[in-house]
């Protein structure tokens, strides 16, 4: 090789290197990010959400994932774990597990201090994995085997954000989202005082906020967004497993991201706040279901809520369609970034113990 061949190789691996040097930016975070299936059993297993005994599970319309977080800050070293899991909720069952488990891989890294497991409540997925009676009634006890496949998944998930951590920025973006949801219980909601009600805009929170985490270059890793609004796009006669109307839009945001791009659905403030926009109607006459009572000639079974899609399948569908293109939108333009130390939150309340004033009385 002539003495010019090797001056130009030797410039081109200084040029390479100042390049890699200059375009990585400077990181407040170590974020690992992973996503693993969590599927229950698909078959006569009573699913968690409408407490219906006849909801018995009979194949797989969505499969369920859990997609793990792990972020830590640079200066300090602390962590968090966030993991959001297609289901209907977590339980104290399944974080003892998953927190058990975690103590044998990783010793006291992982613990029930900063570990967060979210469910997005989507009602249809499989029971049986609580600790507390009222909740397995309808599943007619604990089932070992959504047990296990759910803390199976959730360690996978967790694992796999373990080993990817890497520097990395988090950015932020919020945003409205008006047409994915209504108030399921509107003259409920005007009970509420004229002067609280005055506050908000909107009878339901229509506010979705978003996390973009990229790397030291400023590629994707993942996304992490929070919007409220029920899981229940698939109704209380469903019985395939799905993730409904989060989990749908997880996999269209995931799918247009190259690599190993997770991106969490998550749930937030939902409590009266319903995917289905043509509300609720009996399903006998197709009238509007009793205002105050929810139900029709006397009884809430007649009663169901519907939309926007033609079926519950076409709805999850429009729902999540919704959600994804404006977590999109968001996660396209966030520019907000965080800084800071990782801190974290947790406490056991005895709410036998607990008093409150209602009338001027205590109770």
């Amino acid at each position: 090789m002539t003495m010019v061949s090797l001056l130009l190789r030797a410039l081109l691996l200084l040029a390479l290197s100042l390049a890699t040097c200059c375009n990585a930016e400077e990181t407040n975070y170590i974020v690992g990010r992973g996503m693993y299936d969590m599927t229950g059993p698909a078959g006569e297993i009573n699913f968690m959400g409408y407490a219906n005994p006849d909801q018995l599970g009979a194949g797989i319309h969505l499969r369920q994932f859990a997609r793990a977080f792990i972020i830590k800050d640079v200066l300090e070293g602390r962590s968090t774990v966030f993991v959001s899991i297609d289901a209907c909720m977590g339980s104290q069952v399944l974080t003892l597990k998953v927190l058990e488990e975690l103590h044998t891989l990783y010793g006291d890294l992982y613990t029930r201090d900063n570990v967060l497991i979210s469910g997005t409540h989507t009602h249809s997925a499989p029971g049986g994995f609580f600790q507390y009676v009222l909740f397995d009634i309808t599943s007619s006890g604990s089932v070992k085997e959504t047990i296990d496949a759910y803390v199976r998944g959730i360690i996978a998930a967790i694992k796999l954000a373990h080993g990817s951590m890497q520097p990395a920025n988090i950015l932020m973006n919020s945003g409205m989202l008006l047409n994915a949801s209504r108030n399921r219980s509107p003259t409920s909601y005007l009970s509420n005082p004229e002067s609280e009600r005055a506050e908000y805009k909107y009878d339901t929170d229509k506010l979705m906020t978003v996390l973009k985490i990229v790397d030291a270059q400023g590629e994707g890793l993942g996304m992490i967004n929070w919007f409220a609004v029920h899981c229940t796009s698939m109704n209380n006669t469903n019985k395939l497993i799905s993730s409904d109307n989060k989990g749908y839009a997880a996999l269209l945001f995931e799918s247009e991201l190259p690599g190993e791009f997770v991106a969490a659905f998550a749930q937030s403030n939902e409590g009266d706040v319903s995917p289905n926009t043509k509300g609720a109607k009996c399903i006998d006459t197709g009238l509007p279901c009793a205002a105050n009572r929810s139900t029709c000639h006397g009884k809430n079974e007649l009663c169901i809520a519907f939309g926007p899609g033609k079926d519950m399948k076409d709805s999850t569908r429009i729902i999540a369609t919704l959600q994804y293109e404006k977590a999109m939108e968001l996660y396209k333009a966030a520019t907000i970034p965080l800084k800071g130390p990782i801190d974290f939150r947790h406490s056991y309340v005895k709410i036998s113990n607990q008093t409150l004033e209602v009338n001027g009385e205590m109770v």
